[in-house]
């Protein structure tokens, strides 16, 4: 018996999973001989797919009641005589394709409480419901499915499609507005579909686009505003669609293209600051939001603009880049941020700005900053804490300790944790460091 493409598709999958790259010159034979490959696949199909090749004499309704269940379209190869009420149920039950099961009903054995549950799991079965079995409980059934794209209101007799229908199709999917009468499309509705669905901006009639629906369609999804007249695209519209998509930057005129605009643009997607902002329109303000999220968008930065506020916040995203900021920018308030953000780019720190708190703040952060601390430092408990507490991690990292700080305590812990960091205790303080972690 030859598969049919419901077969042959399930079949490829089936040897792609079981026989790939691991068949004998046996195997291959058989696959060979005429009939086999197609029995074999036969054996192995699932109930479902299986029920076509059981001959009528062994189907019985646990039989077929069991291939349903596992795949609905298996339904067009049982008998008439055991469509039962129930097995129908189980069939229409699955969500299918294309409006499931039902259309392998005969409609003699169709009744409203199979074609609910048709509706309830696949909208578009409503394309198989009889004409009479269309009540409103079926049709709003139907239409609030929202896996159907909206399409299942196409099925709806058009003096069922009421104000209540239509609303509840398109709050379901708002795709379905494209089906409703121009004459049920009013402003609320057009505004519960957009809110849905922006895409659906479209299939209202351009009367009704109002700056209150197509200011829904951008609130919903920013690149609606493409749809928006030229007449509708207010500062507003605008604004609230680079709000939600930055991108939408691209639909805004060039007359309407203002700081707020450019500003709100950049704060929702910064990889528009290169490419997409006017030099003319550029502001301090654009240019720290910029590089607050990307501190590679400072070369995008014009020259004029590099003030102290950008550089704060290149240096918040990457403390390193406190090696690019020009000297008379380098104020206290910028390396506090770098060392902040990274504790090594006290490295780049002038020295008359290494205040104990500034140092203190880079210690904190990573014992690599105790190598840039001043050598000159005098001891002090905050940093002595730090610089113990290094050395408690890893002795080699009373190397790095200035002069000044390497106090007793200090070169104590370090020689506790391995006795070859006495080669980096001062001469002064060795004999007593060594008798106090009794290193003779």
């Amino acid at each position: 018996m030859e598969l049919n493409e419901e077969e042959k598709a399930w079949a490829s999958n089936f040897m792609s999973y079981h026989f790939s790259g691991s068949r004998n010159a046996e195997e291959y034979r058989l696959l060979d001989s005429p009939g086999y490959y197609e029995s074999m696949i036969i054996r192995n199909l699932p109930e479902g797919l299986k029920l076509r090749h059981i001959s009528d004499g062994e189907k019985t309704e646990a039989v077929c009641i069991a291939a349903v269940r596992q795949d609905s379209r298996a339904l067009r190869y049982v008998p008439e005589a055991l469509m039962t009420e129930a097995l129908c149920l189980a069939a229409v039950q699955q969500y299918g394709e294309w409006g499931g099961a039902l259309k392998y009903v005969p409609d003699a054995k169709k009744t409203e409480v199979l074609c609910l549950a048709a509706v309830q799991a696949n909208g578009w079965a409503l394309e198989h419901v009889p004409e009479a079995m269309k009540t409103e409980a079926v049709c709003i059934a139907a239409v609030q499915q929202y896996r159907d794209w909206g399409g299942a209101i196409k099925y709806v007799p058009e003096a069922m499609k009421t104000e209540v229908l239509c609303l509840a199709a398109v709050q379901a999917n708002g795709w379905a507005l494209e089906y409703v009468p121009d004459s049920k499309k009013t402003e609320a509705l057009c505004i519960a579909a957009v809110q849905q669905n922006s895409r659906a901006l479209p299939y209202v009639p351009e009367a009704m686009k109002t700056e209150a629906v197509c200011l829904a369609a951008v609130q919903q999804d920013g690149s609606a505003l493409e749809y928006v007249p030229e007449a509708m695209k207010t500062e507003a519209v605008c604004l609230a669609a680079v709000q939600q998509n930055g991108w939408a930057l691209d639909y805004v005129s060039k007359a309407l293209k203002n700081e707020a605009i450019c500003l709100a643009a950049v704060q929702q997607d910064a990889n528009l600051f290169g490419g997409y902002i006017p030099e003319e329109l550029k502001t301090e303000a654009i240019c720290v939001a910029a590089v607050q999220q990307d501190a590679n968008l400072l070369q995008w930065v014009p020259e004029e603009l590099k003030t102290e506020a950008v550089w704060l916040a290149v240096v918040q995203q990457d403390g390193w880049s406190l090696f690019y900021v020009p000297e008379e920018l380098q104020t206290e308030a910028v390396c506090l941020a770098a060392v902040r953000q990274n504790g090594a780019a006290l490295e780049h720190v002038p020295d008359e700005l290494k205040t104990e708190a500034l140092c203190l703040e880079a210690v904190t952060q990573t014992y690599d900053a105790i190598q840039y601390l001043p050598r000159d430092m005098k001891d002090t408990v905050k940093i002595e804490a730090v610089c113990l507490a290094a050395v408690q991690e890893n002795y080699r990292e009373l190397s790095n300790v200035p002069e000044g700080l390497k106090t007793e305590a200090v070169c104590i812990e370090a020689v506790k944790q391995d006795s070859d960091a006495i080669k980096y205790v001062p001469k002064d303080i060795r004999e007593a460091v060594k008798a106090a972690t009794k290193e003779r």
